[in-house]
């Protein structure tokens, strides 16, 4: 059996403690020796990884940006469904106005289908895909983050 404390938590002898106390200063030092560093458990142990002044900023708005533009290629499709929509009025036209560009853009090389115009669910398709590359549990920039590749 494992020696406990009265507490029920592992007892932990002074050279454990010594050395534990002194990994945690060797990574510190190491993290401000060697410049902008972010730690990561994983299951391989503890990873250093390199990150550059760039990375988070750009995925911290691009998320955000690309949630947006996916969310209004959304509304714009669930407006198509009501032709009696006025998009110049609100609330539509929060979703309207930054979407029409990119609309018109395609309109005319993707053609409707069965009658119904599909070019919002092209840029859906679009932007969830560049999200998923970039920003998903696997995606580019949080590789970049977490391992500094």
């Amino acid at each position: 059996s494992l020696p406990m404390t009265h507490h029920g938590h592992l007892k932990s002898s002074s050279m454990e403690r010594k050395m534990l106390d002194s990994s945690s200063s060797i990574i510190a030092e190491i993290a401000t020796t060697i410049g902008p560093m972010e730690l990561f458990q994983s299951n391989a142990g503890l990873i250093l990884a390199e990150t550059e002044g760039w990375v988070q900023p750009t995925a911290l708005i691009l998320g955000p940006f690309l949630n947006f533009l996916s969310f209004a290629m959304l509304c714009r499709v669930v407006a198509s469904w009501y032709p009696e929509t006025d998009l110049n009025k609100l609330p539509w036209n929060i979703v309207a106005w930054p979407t029409e560009p990119l609309l018109r853009l395609v309109k005319g090389s993707i053609p409707p289908a069965f009658g119904v115009d599909i070019t919002p669910v092209f840029w859906l398709a679009i932007f969830t895909f560049i999200n998923e590359i970039l920003l998903g549990p696997q995606g580019l920039l949080v590789m970049k983050m977490k391992y500094g590749i």
